[in-house]
C-alpha cells in the first residue's frame, strides 16, 4: 500500500513541466555554488535544481532520482536531464549545534586519515572512534547503507562528506552534494 505521505512528497508530471518551464525562462535565482556547479532556487517553488560538471556527482544523482524511499541520506532528487543538471528537493540548514559536530568529527577523521598514511573513509573512522556524536553516527551508519546499496565504486573515498554538503529536510539530515 503506498503511503499518503509518499504520494505527497512525489513530483507529478504536471509540476515536473512547470519546473521545466520556468528553468527554460530563466525564472530561478542563484542560491549557492562551489568548485563543480551551481545551485538555483526554482522561482515559486520549493524546488532547486543544480548544474554540476562532476560526472561522479551526477552519476549519483542518476541513480537516486526517484528513489527518496530507497536512499533516505540523500536529498530527494526528481528530475535528471541526461547532461549535467537535475532537480532536486530544497532543503534547509543544519541546526548551529549539529553543524558545529559535524566540523569536529571532521577534524578528528583528518588527523586520523593523516595518521594511516593512505586513502581512507569516514567509514572506517567510524569504527575507530569513541568521540561521535550519537546523531552523526546514526547519520553515518544509514549514509553507509545507501552508498553500498548505489554500489559505485570508491564513492565512500571520493564523498564529500562535509557540513556545508548536509543539510535538513523533512525533519532529517541529508546530503545535498556528495
Amino acid at each position: 500500500m503506498i503511503r499518503l505521505k509518499h504520494l505527497l512528497r512525489e513530483l507529478s508530471d504536471s509540476d515536473l513541466q512547470r519546473c521545466l518551464k520556468k528553468i527554460e525562462n530563466k525564472e530561478f535565482r542563484f542560491i549557492a555554488g562551489g568548485d563543480n556547479g551551481r545551485v538555483y532556487q526554482i522561482d515559486g517553488e520549493d524546488k532547486v535544481f543544480k548544474i554540476t560538471k562532476e560526472q561522479d556527482e551526477y552519476e549519483v544523482a542518476n541513480r537516486i532520482v526517484d528513489r527518496y524511499n530507497e536512499f533516505t541520506t540523500f536529498i530527494p532528487v526528481y528530475y535528471v536531464d541526461g547532461k549535467n543538471m537535475y532537480i532536486m528537493a530544497n532543503a534547509s540548514n543544519l541546526p548551529v549545534r549539529i553543524k558545529k559536530s559535524i566540523d569536529l568529527f571532521m577534524q578528528d577523521f583528518a588527523v586520523y586519515a593523516r595518521d594511516e598514511g593512505g586513502e581512507v573513509s569516514i567509514f572506517d573512522f567510524i569504527q575507530e572512534t569513541d568521540s561521535i556524536d550519537p546523531m552523526i553516527d546514526n547519520f553515518l551508519n544509514a549514509l553507509k547503507t545507501d552508498i553500498d546499496k548505489l554500489n559505485i565504486p570508491e564513492l565512500d573515498l571520493d564523498l564529500d562528506f562535509k557540513s556545508d554538503n548536509i543539510m535538513m529536510w523533512n525533519g532529517n539530515m541529508v546530503m545535498v552534494d556528495w
